[in-house]
């Protein structure tokens, strides 16, 4: 009875991922630049995910990545975990850079009553034409955990190898 109610517990605590690849977009670029904005979300981790990410995805895959600041003002929507910069945005930007493929994060946390969480949601986006070619959002997975910012790097962990993995 006491595995049941684990094992109940573990299930309803469960939080769902998003993994949304479309691999014959994927197949026809020939991807050797990428733009990664500052990701967007929760203040006390945009930075220091942004970079993780990076540093995770760098050495999974073969094409350089750009890494770019902030698309907008810090406005009350994006100091309070917003949703993510219009994509038209990041667009102009990626061109810029020369880039190929724009990935765009968020980065969100959740703590209540004990129990800690991190999200990470990723978009994967055609510089060219504005397609979205992935989509991806993970919570962390993490079964035990000390930080929200624990959490917060395991799903930013996940979904840059998630990226890696779409553009092999």
């Amino acid at each position: 009875t006491t595995v049941i109610l684990v094992v109940f517990g573990l299930v309803g605590c469960a939080n769902p991922s998003v993994v949304r690849v479309n691999d014959v977009a994927i197949g026809k670029l020939k991807v050797q630049k990428i733009f990664v904005p500052r990701f967007e979300g929760k203040p006390e981790f945009v930075e220091e995910s942004t970079d993780f990410f990076i540093a995770e995805l760098g050495p999974r895959i073969s094409a350089s990545i750009v890494q770019g600041s902030v698309l907008r003002a810090e406005s009350t929507d994006v100091l309070s975990g917003g949703n993510i910069a219009p994509t038209e945005i990041a667009i102009v930007k990626a061109k810029e850079a020369g880039a190929q493929v724009l990935i765009m994060g968020k980065v969100t946390s959740h703590s209540t009553s004990g129990m800690l969480n991190g999200f990470s949601t990723i978009r994967v986006i055609n510089v060219t034409n504005g397609e979205i070619l992935a989509s991806f959002h993970r919570p962390s997975g993490l079964l035990i955990d000390n930080s929200e910012h624990q959490c917060v790097m395991a799903a930013v962990s996940r979904t840059a190898e998630d990226v890696a993995k779409a553009l092999k």
